[in-house]
């Protein structure tokens, strides 16, 4: 890479991950409300799992983005305006479904960055698969309990 692109590329990727950073704070307080509402324990705690992963993969990425010279000190505040999420025990799937969607979205946006080092996107991906691993624990668990 020419190094006058490098600061550009480096910015840019910074930016992809801030994006993607939000985005997992975002569906962490989310989980953490819709745990809250929950009374049937096993799925209590498969969804605070969840909180807990998104929460994980955060703390990585604010590290790769400090490592490339960004501020990872953001916080998103896109979920404070949904404590009133109306989620109950029948509905639980679908709103994690929902949020899978966002979620994996923004992991494949930033996957398909073209200035992302390999050793970046080696990171997001295996973040990725933890997160669709993590939903498929969540429909299995839907599935044993009808």
């Amino acid at each position: 890479m020419p190094e006058s692109t490098f600061p550009i590329a480096q910015s840019h990727s910074v930016e992809k991950l801030k994006k993607l950073l939000f985005a997992l704070q975002d569906t962490k307080k989310k989980f953490e409300l819709m745990a809250s509402k929950v009374k049937n324990q096993p799925l209590h705690q498969t969804i605070i799992s969840l909180a807990v992963e998104n929460n994980q993969y955060a703390s990585e990425l604010v590290s790769l983005i400090r490592s490339l010279g960004g501020d990872g000190d953001s916080k998103s505040e896109a979920a404070e305006g949904e404590k009133g999420i109306r989620v109950n025990e029948k509905n639980m799937l679908k709103a994690c479904e929902k949020c899978e969607i966002a979620l994996v979205k923004t992991y494949q946006e930033v996957l398909e960055e073209s200035y992302l080092y390999d050793s970046l996107k080696k990171i997001i991906r295996y973040q990725l698969n933890g997160v669709n691993y993590a939903f498929q624990k969540i429909r299995l668990m839907n599935i044993l309990q009808k």
